[in-house]
């Protein structure tokens, strides 16, 4: 079975931001409003599999994909997360890093306890986005990585 990540039907719908390396796609079970993942486009379970060029590009490419999230969802603060094996809650084989755009008093709360309890409930319960609402997401994203694009370069 090929791996969701890697599909191109998953990436031409939920893709927003790419590089060489790495794309930024929409959590199709979004936990926050712009609730995001940086994926690299090889596909690899751990971070130890980065070669240094992929390396070298995460961190650049990362701060682009939370430029855009954060605007989107009109935040300043944000948790970003990697989840690596089953025991931490990865359920999806392919390295993925989420971007969780957060606001005062936002569903997921403060206390590190009870955010990864809310985090790993909603993850898997939160209502999927259909097509049309993933399609109108993903524009909105890719206007504002569009609109924003001197700045996003600059980062």
């Amino acid at each position: 079975m090929e791996c969701v990540f890697c599909s191109e039907t998953t990436l031409n719908i939920e893709k927003f931001y790419e590089d060489e390396n790495f794309v930024a796609i929409y959590n199709i079970r979004p936990v926050v409003k712009g609730h995001c993942l940086v994926i690299p486009k090889r596909h690899i379970e751990s971070m130890l599999e980065l070669n240094e060029r992929e390396r070298m590009d995460f961190i650049s490419f990362s701060n682009k994909a939370i430029f855009i999230a954060l605007k989107y969802a009109n935040a300043n603060d944000l948790d970003f997360l990697l989840q690596k094996g089953e025991n931490a809650g990865q359920s999806i084989k392919h390295l993925h890093f989420h971007i969780m755009p957060r606001k005062k008093n936002d569903s997921l709360g403060v206390n590190k306890d009870k955010f990864f309890q809310s985090f790993a409930e909603k993850e898997n319960t939160v209502k999927t986005l259909t097509n049309n609402e993933m399609k109108a997401v993903v524009n909105d994203l890719r206007s504002i990585a569009e609109n924003h694009r001197i700045q996003i370069n600059e980062l």
